[in-house]
């Protein structure tokens, strides 16, 4: 595919994205003599495109850890425990923020390095509202819808961040039942108890639709085309009638002081009584094509920038957002990035996985388009968990 002293990688069209794998490569190339020729694809791409088609192009390929299960079926990705040491690996292991590292493990191998950590938490514009005026509960939201007017709240509620958000609540609705020592539970693979081999339970899964329009009844109309970027891009602009939203994406980029025009506030993600909650795992890991030809050098690449010296220095200086519990716990580097980690942690330590089992991908396009075109059509609840469970069974390979 390359030479050993140059590589391809594929990753995702954002400051986030792109700047920190960037500038983790300009020091890889420094060190190593091996570059790195990065290439970028839309949010919408990442989210949606195969990863055995981009790794039949690229020797790295930054991917979301839902298509795991399709990528090694086809046999597109290197095993990383085939090229780093078993105590490289447990370090990464033990020093991972929330499910990151362990959402790229699969079937007893290492098919990724977590390069990016996030899970769906609040946002508001800092400054705008008292900070003590943020919803702590979903209760809460219908408060402020109230008193700020509908347009105040915004989601992001195109059919996949739709999606998350109802699988979202419907953890938050099963941590308030089970009580704060029970959120831990989780399955081999990382997913909720909920979520078994036959799909989302589905009385569990029509409460988490039925809350989910509840939701979107206090939130701007815009919430159904809008993605987590045009949320926050929305959040950081003064003047902008979008004040919060309470659940999207964290993006460090937003936390950055002088990056938009208005600084976006992060915290945990609002909870149904007095338990903390974990929601969806998102982030980003950094994979190797099992058909490149400098496997070992691509690699080194994802040795390199998992590392906690990197993640800390160069990719934190270039605006990325660590993988590392570690970075994430780090007076330093939290300061300089309004304490967004401080904030969000509780929320990313209880993340929870989604499957990784091949055909998910495909199950979750179907799912997440059924449940936007239901919920904005007034289907019920009950017919909409039904027909997602039928989606499962069609396209989940167990």
């Amino acid at each position: 595919m390359r030479n050993a002293s140059r590589l391809r990688g594929i990753t995702w069209d954002h400051p986030r994205g792109i700047d920190a794998l960037r500038a983790g490569g300009d020091e890889f190339e420094r060190k190593t003599g091996i570059a790195i020729d990065w290439s970028v694809r839309s949010l919408r791409e990442f989210e949606d495109t195969p990863v055995a088609e981009l790794a039949a192009a690229y020797d790295l390929v930054a991917l979301d850890h839902p298509f795991i299960g399709d990528a090694v079926e086809a046999g597109a990705l290197l095993p990383l425990d085939s090229v780093l040491r078993p105590e490289e690996l447990a370090e990464r292991a033990e020093d991972s923020a929330g499910a990151s590292d362990s959402s790229y493990r699969w079937q007893g191998h290492q098919w990724g390095g977590a390069v990016d950590a996030a899970c769906m938490v609040s946002a508001h514009r800092a400054g705008a509202v008292a900070r003590t005026e943020i919803p702590v509960r979903w209760e809460d939201v219908d408060e402020f819808a109230r008193r700020y007017g509908r347009e105040s709240v915004l989601l992001a509620a195109n059919p996949t961040h739709l999606w998350g958000t109802v699988l979202s609540l419907c953890e938050a609705v099963t941590n308030t039942a089970v009580g704060l020592r029970e959120n831990w539970r989780r399955g081999e693979d990382g997913r909720p108890d909920w979520w078994g081999d036959a799909g989302i339970e589905p009385a569990l899964l029509e409460e988490g639709i039925e809350r989910a329009g509840r939701l979107l009844s206090l939130c701007a109309p815009a919430s159904l085309t809008s993605d987590p970027i045009t949320v926050l891009e929305r959040l950081a602009r003064p003047g902008d009638p979008a004040l919060y939203s309470p659940l999207v994406f964290g993006y460090i980029t937003y936390a950055r002081p002088g990056a938009r025009d208005a600084l976006v506030a992060f915290g945990d993600a609002p909870r149904i009584g007095d338990a903390p909650v974990g929601t969806l795992t998102g982030g980003v890991g950094l994979a190797v094509s099992a058909r490149s030809e400098a496997g070992r050098d691509a690699a080194a690449f994802v040795r390199f920038a998992t590392s906690a010296d990197v993640q800390a220095g160069a990719a934190h200086e270039a605006g990325g957002q660590a993988g590392r519990r570690s970075v994430w716990t780090d007076g330093r580097v939290d300061a300089e990035v309004t304490n967004f980690y401080r904030d969000t942690l509780a929320t990313m330590d209880r993340s929870f996985l989604r499957p990784r089992l091949p055909g998910y991908p495909d199950y979750q396009r179907a799912a997440a388009h059924a449940l936007h075109g239901g919920v904005a059509d007034g289907v019920r609840p009950q017919a909409l968990a039904t027909e997602l469970t039928h989606l499962w069974r069609k396209h989940v390979r167990v």
